[in-house]
């Protein structure tokens, strides 16, 4: 795949969506409520004995997946070698992950914006009430990157500047745009914000290095070689 094919694979891929596999959905599913059961225990009143029965059970469930094996789930086409199971793994937006809040974020390839929702959990609190800013960074990041696909080639961070401007509530509908600023040479700028209802709470402006598809597949390659 060239960098100029890029664009026109997220069209394609939002024109003909993939279904996710029985497997991916269930996994899905299972996440879902482990995440849930996160935002919550760490603000239980549970006995000490329901804690141990939780532990116990924690490790026999762990226990009987086993190791973990790389690539995880492929969710409809792929965009990229060695990125074939990011939509699900991804710390901000993975459905499969259960340390994601997980935050949709989409590609809107006409208005050039890329477009999301998120809702941070109990777990992301840093001052009562309140999403620790390192999250919210994170989140930026990732819409930021996103937004690289308007330059029609994928970046990778290598400078992030993040202005919060209002505390950013927990527990509450949140949404985000990000879109491209400009291209020089190998050097993409790109910014974005997130809003709660008409108050902008953070934005964000973003320096990215172009890099070639195959930076992902040799990635992905080391990952294996280093989990043997």
């Amino acid at each position: 795949m060239s960098d100029s094919d890029l664009l026109a694979r997220v069209r394609s891929s939002q024109a003909e969506p993939e279904a996710p596999s029985a497997q991916t959905l269930a996994k899905r599913t299972a996440v879902a409520e482990l995440r849930s059961l996160i935002h919550s225990i760490g603000s239980s009143s549970g006995s000490t004995e329901e804690f141990e029965r939780l532990a116990t059970a924690f490790r026999a469930h762990r226990e009987s997946l086993g190791r973990a094996e790389r690539p995880g789930v492929a969710t409809g086409r792929v965009m990229l070698a060695g990125m074939e199971d990011f939509l699900d793994r991804s710390p901000m937006t993975g459905h499969a992950n259960p340390m994601a809040p997980p935050a949709t974020l989409a590609v809107d390839p006409d208005a050039e914006r890329v477009r999301g929702e998120v809702r941070f959990g109990a777990a992301f609190e840093g001052a009562p009430g309140i999403v620790h800013g390192g999250f919210v960074a994170a989140l930026l990041d990732e819409a930021l990157g996103m937004a690289c696909v308007f330059s029609g080639t994928q970046g990778m961070t290598v400078e992030l500047t993040t202005r919060y401007r209002r505390h950013t509530p927990v527990a509450t509908p949140l949404v985000l745009e990000a879109w491209l600023v400009s291209v020089e040479g190998r050097k993409i700028r790109t910014a974005g914000e997130l809003r709660h209802g008409d108050e902008r709470v953070a934005e964000a402006s973003g320096l990215f290095i172009a890099v070639d598809v195959g930076k992902f597949e040799e990635l992905a390659a080391a990952r294996s070689e280093a989990s043997g």
